[in-house]
């Protein structure tokens, strides 16, 4: 039975008779790539990261390798963590912002 994207059917027996529900199931396309927001806190000296594509996301790391290192792990886990259907693999790109100030003066 075809159903339209993101629902699945259910098919329920009880008492002899067969009813059909669809429940909604969150599905993540497997060609998406998933966005992380990246943004330097100069008081903490750390990388703060977050997503809307990806639910209680929130970490911070010294480095940005650091922080690809702990996503690499944290994103699969929280993908599971609010059921969101995901390959193995999971693709990100995270978008850096820090504020700087050029003074050729203070070099």
């Amino acid at each position: 039975m075809f159903s339209p994207r993101g629902y699945f059917d259910l098919i329920i027996l009880a008492i002899g008779r067969v009813r059909v529900h669809s429940v909604y199931c969150k599905q993540m396309s497997t060609a998406k790539t998933l966005k992380v927001h990246a943004i330097w806190d100069d008081e903490a000296h750390v990388w703060v990261a977050t997503s809307d594509d990806v639910p209680g996301l929130a970490t911070e790391a010294d480095d940005m390798e650091a922080l690809v290192t702990k996503l690499k792990s944290m994103i699969p886990e929280l993908l599971d963590a609010n059921a969101i259907a995901h390959e193995a693999q999971v693709p990100f790109e995270i978008l850096g912002q820090r504020f700087a100030v050029a003074d050729p003066e203070g070099v």
